[in-house]
């Protein structure tokens, strides 16, 4: 009895322990979308916690944006968004409910499995960094080079990971630098090759996703159910399947990736030491993504099937919260992670 009074303030985010390489292939092996996505939010969180005091405490690491992306993403994963936007036609026929329900399916698989596959391949390269940089600093450039061995060369298109390669050398780099401005400028070139890597691998399943509804509505064999929903899928699809990407949940609320990123709390674009890039490699690799050098004006979406409009965004993204302590927050409650240790589905908005 005593111990599951306990339970929720021994597993409250600041007494639960780092999720190690274990939790993190268990949580990979889960076959329950909802509850993967539960976890992957989590594990995210709970990875940035660690890495703020290690990379110095101002500026948040890729993990604090995989935070909150995911966190917003398990909204279509536990289908409280499509469903919900196409309740109405739902009610009309019993054949327009299975294609909405069909719709609703394809766009939770693609969601999940995006979800799944970043999870997979970044989250456990995020833990060893935790030890990497645990490790003395004069054994800390060995340590980098044998956690992260494995990381194959080559374009990303190509199946290579040598922006994952570049991105981590750049966040042990961040940890030994002393100087503010320079350390903010390789975690900001980190958070950027991690991001443009991700978004790379995503491309395929953007796009499936954002093509679902037609796709569903071609394969159903009724004509006149079609032409009665065609055009009105065809208008409100694109905006519905990528109001996840097209619209993140932070702390300070939702920012929508069709418009400009919005300024900061204090009215700057970004924080006094990203407003004048010094260091020659991220300047380089700002020039390749961003289309809107130093604003934040210009960096809306119009097309987020599209690489070049999504990381246009996700740059300016990136560099306006870096300093944003927010997004450490933690996405759940103590009894909802309490209820996730137990396998249980939390109780409350999540």
């Amino acid at each position: 009895m005593s111990s599951s009074i306990c339970l929720p303030s021994l597993l409250a985010p600041s007494h639960d322990p780092l999720p190690d390489a274990g939790r993190i292939a268990e949580t990979c092996a889960m076959t329950d979308p909802v509850q993967r996505n539960l976890w992957i939010t989590y594990v995210y969180h709970r990875l940035e916690v660690a890495l703020a005091s290690r990379l110095g405490g101002e500026d948040v690491s890729w993990c604090a944006y995989g935070t909150w992306a995911s966190k917003s993403a398990g909204r279509f994963i536990r289908g409280e968004m499509v469903l919900e936007a196409l309740r109405p036609w739902m009610a009309r026929t019993a054949a327009v409910g299975r294609v909405v329900a069909r719709i609703d399916g394809e766009v939770r698989e693609r969601i999940a499995g995006g979800n799944l596959m970043v999870f997979a391949e970044l989250a456990p390269l995020f833990r060893a960094l935790v030890d990497v940089l645990d490790v003395a600093p004069a054994q800390r450039s060995a340590a980098a080079e044998a956690a992260f061995a494995g990381l194959g060369d080559g374009t990303t298109m190509a199946g290579g990971q040598t922006l994952l390669r570049r991105a981590f050398a750049a966040y042990v780099t961040a940890a030994a630098t002393r100087e503010a401005k320079a350390r903010a400028e390789q975690i900001l070139l980190a958070n950027t090759l991690v991001g443009y890597h991700e978004q790379i691998r995503l491309q395929p399943t953007i796009a499936a996703a954002l093509s679902a509804p037609l796709a569903v509505l071609v394969a159903a064999d009724a004509a006149p159910l079609r032409r009665a929903l065609g055009e009105r899928l065809g208008d409100v699809a694109r905006s519905l399947l990528t109001r996840w990407m097209m619209t993140i949940e932070l702390p300070e609320g939702a920012l929508a990736l069709g418009r400009d990123v919005p300024a900061t709390r204090d009215g700057r674009m970004f924080p006094a030491a990203l407003t004048q890039i010094e260091d020659p490699e991220l300047r380089a690799v700002l020039d390749e993504v961003d289309r809107t050098p130093d604003t934040t004006q210009g960096s809306a979406a119009a097309d987020w099937a599209a690489l070049a409009d999504r990381m246009n965004f996700i740059v300016d993204l990136f560099r306006s919260r870096q300093r944003d302590a927010s997004l450490r927050r933690t996405p759940f409650r103590a009894d909802q992670v309490a209820a996730m240790h137990l396998g249980l589905r939390p109780l409350g908005p999540l």
